[in-house]
């Protein structure tokens, strides 16, 4: 019967490039869609997933991670006095204008960290040394950004916010999801560069003491008036789900990914229809010489497989093609083995719906009405 599908399939080449091109172009704006969703989600929520905390601590009814309002260091204080707190260390996240060289601004997200950070620091450090991050004014940015801030190598100086601001390191594959370039720098610095106040900062970042779980040591800094507490893998979570639902990007991307399993639904249950329609006869006969109908079904899901089969990998390739050009635009296609499995099976299960026409219209046929007709 396999071989028979084969045939079958094979017997019009130009339908069936046809069908594996619609499949293709299905599986590749699915994998395409949903890389490019599962990379920015990524990209939302780098730095919380980088960082070494525990728990984060931030300001009370706090929605959004890039866009937090400032708190009173005396958070800080206060959360080091909860039992169960091994370390806590300040951090600022907010925005600010890097001068550039042809005159124009270019908006900065400025990361600002303690001089001596552990829980946070700049990783995948390529060029230059992070821990002159220290020093007065020392920035570190990422290689991705050169294009924007028109800097290409340590020691270059600019102005951030009109303050000066010296390169001491180079980065590889940090982005954030705001599109604004991360600059990475000292708390001093980082809010000389933003404007917040000398007792302001953002987020308390926390290490849960030996035998302290995180879940527990959240319940306890909860009960500190005016903050909210989340675990690293909550608050990573909350920052993920704010941009997926509230900005609608996530139906942005499912959407166009929905469409295009449409796509290969319709075009491969029409050549399959027509395809059955044209070799009708040739069933009827396989039915009038006694062959079931089960035999029949899997002929046409034979056939189905097979468009899957080739199309998933004209697609596939297509896909991880697609995927480097938007890498050289700055844009992150997350292609897992895990998208990519479960985007076969949703291929195969795709072929196999569109076969169901094309088996309900043999199901149904009479041997003996067509070989008569």
């Amino acid at each position: 019967m396999w071989n028979l599908a084969r045939k079958i399939l094979l017997h019009d080449r130009i339908k069936f490039a046809v069908a594996a091109a619609g499949v293709s172009i299905s599986v590749m704006m699915v994998l395409v869609q949903v890389g490019l969703y599962d990379g920015f989600m990524q990209t939302a929520s780098t730095l919380i997933d980088h960082a070494d905390a525990d728990v984060w601590v931030t300001g009370e009814a706090n929605e959004n991670f890039d866009f937090a309002a400032p708190i009173d260091d005396r958070a800080l204080y206060r959360v080091t006095q909860v039992d169960g707190v091994a370390r806590a260390e300040q951090m600022i996240l907010a925005f600010g204008q890097f001068k550039l060289p042809t005159g124009g601004n270019q908006g900065v997200q400025v990361v600002g960290i303690e001089r001596d950070a552990r829980l946070l620091r700049p990783w995948n450090v390529v060029e230059g040394d992070a821990a002159r991050l220290a020093e007065i004014n020392g920035i570190v940015i990422d290689r991705s950004e050169f294009a924007k801030l028109q800097i290409d190598q340590v020691g270059e100086r600019r102005e951030v916010t009109g303050v000066r601001a010296e390169v001491v390191a180079l980065t590889d594959g940090i982005r954030s999801f705001t599109t604004s370039p991360l600059v990475f720098t000292n708390l001093p610095a980082a809010r000389a560069f933003t404007g917040l106040g000398e007792h302001e900062l953002t987020y308390v970042l926390v290490e849960a003491a030996p035998g302290v779980s995180a879940a527990e040591l959240v319940a306890r800094i909860n009960r500190v008036p005016n903050v909210d507490a989340y675990t690293g893998a909550e608050f990573s979570a909350r920052t993920r789900s704010y941009w997926s639902t509230r900005t609608g990007v996530g139906a942005g991307f499912f959407t166009t990914a929905i469409l295009g399993v449409i796509v290969g639904l319709v075009v491969v249950g029409q050549i399959l229809y027509n395809g059955t329609l044209e070799h009708l006869r040739e069933y009827a006969t396989l039915k009038a010489m006694g062959a079931r109908n089960s035999a029949i079904v899997r002929v046409i899901l034979y056939q189905a497989l097979i468009s899957a089969a080739v199309g998933f990998a004209l697609g596939g390739t297509l896909a991880v093609v697609a995927g480097h050009a938007m890498k050289a635009a700055n844009l992150s296609v997350a292609l897992s083995p895990g998208l990519a499995i479960g985007t076969a099976a949703l291929t195969v299960v795709m072929c196999s719906v569109a076969a169901l026409l094309s088996i309900l219209k043999v199901l149904r046929l009479d041997p003996a009405s067509v070989l008569q007709g």
